[in-house]
């Protein structure tokens, strides 16, 4: 074991002792069309989910419910919900209309390989699927699923998923370089949605009460500007000459992107030092946290 490795070894172990039980519980709730119907449209969405992803966010939501006493079992279709969320927003963010991307995790995008309409009717069902998927385990829990199912809601709108995309479109066409280049978590909005919703939602299933709900969404978004960060400083480092200066690291450069990572990780670790109990929850997320700052992809 590298000594990488060795410091992520508890996210590490986490995650592939529960990823069997995702896999499982992603394909058992694939939005599937009758095969006599249209057998592309299947084949898809198979293509699309099971593309090589950490499944990371699936986890989040697990270690959220633990967090705050819950079972991680329990929110097994909840983090799936967040699971096909995120791959819808992968899909439309191909799009030729967003970014135009041939590629993705090394991969033919959705678009390329199976026509620009069919992608969108994907993604589209993705999102469908995922909003029944809170009640599974929590059908006699009317309130905690409603809840559930309002952070889901809330993490594809205006104010989240939709909301971010807009933002890229405005920094791609240069529209909004100026306004939003002055604010990471406005520009993040899409990721920090993504890791708000992957956390909340497990722990609003398991019970948590408010004042819990409102330190987990900070440090949600501290993680999306971490992630959106560390990102921006990959990307520089594979290909200096397209980086453009619409971004903290295009404007301030590497070091001090570097510092405001290392400064915006520490701040995420804080709020879980101080508002939640040890234990392997606690200890995991900490080392998600650690792990944005020196992932290497």
């Amino acid at each position: 074991m590298t000594g990488y490795e060795e410091k992520f070894s508890g996210l590490g172990s986490y995650v592939e002792r529960y990823r069997p039980a995702i896999e499982a519980a992603l394909r058992a709730h694939l939005p599937l069309a009758p095969a006599q119907i249209e057998s592309r449209f299947n084949e898809a969405v198979e293509y699309a989910l099971f593309s090589g992803g950490k499944r990371l966010r699936p986890v989040l939501t697990m270690l959220g419910a633990e967090l705050v006493g819950g079972n991680a079992e329990s929110v097994l279709p909840a983090a799936v919900a967040g699971e096909y969320i995120h791959t819808s927003s992968l899909i439309f963010d191909d799009l030729p209309c967003m970014d135009d991307a041939e590629m993705r995790r090394g991969k033919t995008s959705v678009h390329e390989k199976f026509g620009e309409g069919l992608a969108v009717l994907v993604a589209i069902g993705f999102l469908n699927a995922s909003y029944g998927l809170v009640f599974v385990n929590h059908a006699n829990l009317p309130e905690r699923a409603m809840l559930a199912h309002a952070e889901l809601v809330e993490c594809i709108g205006a104010a989240g998923m939709v909301g971010g995309q807009a933002v890229d479109l405005a920094l791609a066409t240069g529209a909004g370089s100026s306004k939003y280049a002055e604010s990471e978590s406005v520009r993040n909005l899409k990721t920090s949605a993504l890791m708000r919703l992957a956390i909340r939602v497990g722990a609003i299933l398991a019970g948590a009460n408010p004042i819990d709900l409102v330190k987990l969404s900070r440090f949600a978004e501290l993680l999306g500007d971490a992630y959106q960060l560390s990102d921006d400083l990959i990307d520089i480092e594979e290909d200096d000459a397209i980086f453009t200066n619409k971004t903290f690291v295009g404007e301030s450069g590497r070091e001090a992107a570097r510092v405001r990572l290392a400064q915006t990780i520490d701040d995420a670790k804080r709020i879980l030092v101080e508002n939640f109990e040890p234990g392997e929850a606690r200890s995991c997320l900490i080392q998600f946290a650690d792990y944005l700052g020196e992932r290497r992809s």
